[in-house]
């Protein structure tokens, strides 16, 4: 090899590990090509075993503070420690916890304000200290209300509450508070930061549809992730340290879906969206419509889900078409409670590929919650491609109201939210009861007025409620000109009733 051969490969070894440092942000690619995993290095990074002797290292290569090391971030009159040797938990910082009988503080000093996780672990467990499965407290931030009036799982399992908070300041606190005669206890907390893109700015409106802009201004709580027609992800697949559950749980009609996979390194993300969006596991695979052994089959695949009816939510979907053979081949609506939130979407042109990844985050208001939360997916009406229909992962997040509270209506300063999600209801109840005294008080009005010899009449129905044809009154008058009363033509009733009495008899 000459030497201006090795002179000109060194310099494009060089160039290339130039471009590599320079280039945002750092994805691990396979040795086929596409990228499979993302990694995200943290500026702030707390995680806490509560109550734990010693660093706990986890599977996925999290190590957590002992409670010892944390000492510094709490402020508490006490120092209740409680811990078990084993438990049938999936992770051992649920084997120790922290107990408080009065209101207690954790504050974190920030190296870098914006997007962070907060994550809150509870279990349980057995201690001669208190009973912690009788335990009910409030979880507080300065700004935040997390939880209200929090009880643990009656069902003795371990529990996450999972936030996504935009912290503004330079210190961040985490308040525990008992209610009155209980104790609060937390097993273990995660502070760390989340990439400033993983919550745009713009959604999409479920009804009317329409843009939707100012998601930033939310904080969030992760009520349901999950990973459509593939396993379960654990924080130790999962660059940012999330969790996906499978779906199948969730299906009103296991048999109406089926699912769909391919290898991850087949997954090709566009510009704009990478592995921090969702790993490739998540896009790799899907939930669709099952075969109805039709030439035209035509049903929806429906998840249901119990979610807090006061609340608004956002919804993030994932596509990715993993399944067409060729472009423009499948198109496809997606529903919301009922509400067509997606119409023919044609995922190869959105998405410009096959087995290319795509979400939409649609918020779905409270006034549309009353009866819960179901996502579907079903065939495009209009005889377009292949009839079939796919989803590869749903994230469901309750956002916060207008007293940034994420549970309860009360604020962190006592303020309450308004309701306006109620208001239609609230005037139709007073519409009701406004009619009711209006008619009430026209009774007592004629009642006065009643003529002298009412009783000689035997009859109070021309004077108090002239309700048979031929007879005008006060009530027709205002109801309308006809002189026929209220008759199936005037009120569209169908019939009408007269009402004659014999107040003598009473």
């Amino acid at each position: 090899m000459s030497s201006s051969t090795s002179s000109s490969s060194s310099m494009a070894i060089l160039l290339a590990l130039l471009y590599a440092l320079v280039s945002g942000p750092t994805i691990a690619f396979s040795q086929n090509g596409p990228p499979t995993a993302a990694t995200f290095s943290p500026r702030d990074n707390f995680l806490i075993d509560c109550g734990g002797k010693s660093s706990n290292p986890l599977p996925d290569g999290r190590t957590f503070k002992s409670d010892k090391e944390a000492l510094p971030f709490l402020q508490t009159k006490e120092d209740i420690q409680v811990s078990v040797p084993s438990a049938d938990v999936p992770s051992p910082i649920y084997l120790s916890a922290r107990v408080f009988k009065e209101e207690s503080t954790y504050t974190f000093q920030l190296n870098q304000p914006g997007w962070h996780w907060v994550r809150l672990h509870f279990f349980a467990l057995p201690a001669k200290e208190a009973d912690l499965q009788k335990a009910s407290f409030h979880v507080a931030t300065d700004k935040f209300v997390l939880l209200h009036n929090f009880k643990p799982d009656n069902d003795n399992k371990a529990v996450v509450k999972e936030f996504m908070l935009n912290l503004t300041e330079s210190t961040f606190s985490i308040k525990f508070t008992p209610m009155k005669n209980s104790v609060a206890f937390i097993n273990a907390i995660e502070v760390v930061s989340a990439p400033d893109t993983l919550i745009s700015d713009e959604g999409s409106s479920l009804f009317p549809v329409d843009s939707y802009e100012g998601l930033s201004k939310f904080s969030y709580q992760y009520v349901y992730r999950l990973n459509m027609g593939g396993p379960s992800i654990t924080p130790q697949n999962d660059s940012l340290g999330r969790t996906w559950v499978p779906d199948s749980n969730f299906l009103k009609e296991k048999n109406l879906a089926t699912t769909a996979s391919v290898e991850s390194n087949a997954v090709q993300y566009p510009d704009g969206v990478t592995p921090l969006i969702a790993p490739a596991t998540v896009y790799s695979s899907a939930s669709m419509m099952a075969d109805s052994h039709t030439v035209q089959p035509n049903f929806n695949v429906t998840w249901t889900f119990d979610v807090d009816s006061t609340f608004s939510y956002l919804l993030r979907l994932h596509f990715c078409d993993i399944v067409s053979k060729s472009l423009n081949d499948l198109y496809f609506n997606v529903y919301v409670n009922g509400k067509t939130a997606i119409s023919a979407l044609d995922l190869s042109t959105v998405a410009q590929g096959l087995a290319t990844p795509y979400y939409r985050d649609i918020v779905v208001n409270a006034s549309l919650m009353h009866n819960g939360l179901n996502v579907q997916i079903g065939p495009n009406k209009e005889n377009t491609g292949t009839r079939n229909a796919i989803l590869n992962g749903l994230e469901v997040m309750k956002m916060s109201n207008s007293v940034n509270s994420l549970d309860g209506e009360f604020g962190v300063d006592g303020s309450k939210a308004n309701s306006s999600s109620r208001g239609p209801v609230v005037a139709v109840g007073f519409a009701v009861m406004f009619g009711a005294f209006v008619g009430l008080g026209a009774m007592v009005i004629k009642w006065h007025k009643r003529p002298q010899d009412w009783q000689r009449r035997n009859s109070f129905s021309s004077w108090l409620l002239p309700l048979h044809t031929g007879d005008t009154s006060f009530m027709t008058s205002k109801c309308g000109s006809h002189k026929s009363g209220f008759t199936n033509s005037t009120l569209g009733l169908g019939r009408y009733f007269s009402f004659q009495a014999d107040l003598n008899a009473w």
